[in-house]
């Protein structure tokens, strides 16, 4: 069986000085920090070893510190497929600003290739590095995979992993919060892709053991 835990970065700086995200390279808070220490003795409680297990994340920092608090003595594999979405110019504004000059998506029509600032990834920016990411992951022989991602883009890797084609992932979005944890399997008999976990947040409430 093939399991990947995809872990969401805990509490970053940017989140409680209300500035846009993305691409900024913000820091873990003091929360943050704390959290990840949870999500460490968690996903051990789920079967996964960050000593010995293949650690993935993002390389933008609070990421990349969430990994490192988790990781053990397992090496960690830096991937910028795993960024968040960019917001261009707009990176590090005060959100209130952001706002303002929000270009929302269309309900229907072409919204793989929106943008909604000057400067910003689209969806299928998004969707291209990640499914690239998730298919190198699929492809390798280790059973058990912790990766560490963002809200938005985490949503892509659970779309990818699922074999969800670009084309059809125009309104993913599986509200992860920050400091959550998923579980992603492959059975050995019917080769199925299930969610066995969805945004788990240790620091919020008991894990569910009959789930």
């Amino acid at each position: 069986m093939k399991r990947i835990c995809l872990v969401t970065h805990s509490e970053a700086s940017h989140s409680v000085e209300r500035l846009v995200g993305g691409w900024y390279n913000s820091e873990l808070t003091e929360k943050g920090v704390e959290q990840a220490k949870l999500i460490k003795e968690k996903i051990m409680e789920l079967g996964f070893n960050p000593h010995i297990h293949n650690v993935f994340s993002s390389d933008l920092n609070r990421a990349r510190q969430t990994a490192e608090i988790i990781r053990g003595n397992a090496k960690i594999h830096l991937d910028s497929r795993l960024r968040e979405m960019s917001f261009g110019k707009n990176e590090g504004l005060p959100q209130a600003d952001h706002n303002k000059l929000i270009r929302f998506p269309p309900k229907k029509g072409n919204r793989l290739d929106h943008r909604i600032c000057e400067g910003a990834e689209s969806p299928r920016d998004v969707a291209v590095r990640v499914v690239d990411f998730v298919k190198s992951v699929l492809s390798n022989s280790d059973e058990n995979t912790i990766v560490v991602a963002h809200g938005f883009s985490a949503s892509f890797v659970i779309a990818a992993f699922q074999m969800i084609d670009i084309e059809s992932m125009a309104y993913i979005d599986y509200k992860l919060g920050s400091g959550s944890i998923s579980v992603l399997e492959i059975d050995d008999y019917f080769h199925n892709h299930a969610i066995k976990l969805l945004n788990y947040q240790p620091h919020n409430k008991p894990i569910n053991t009959d789930a």
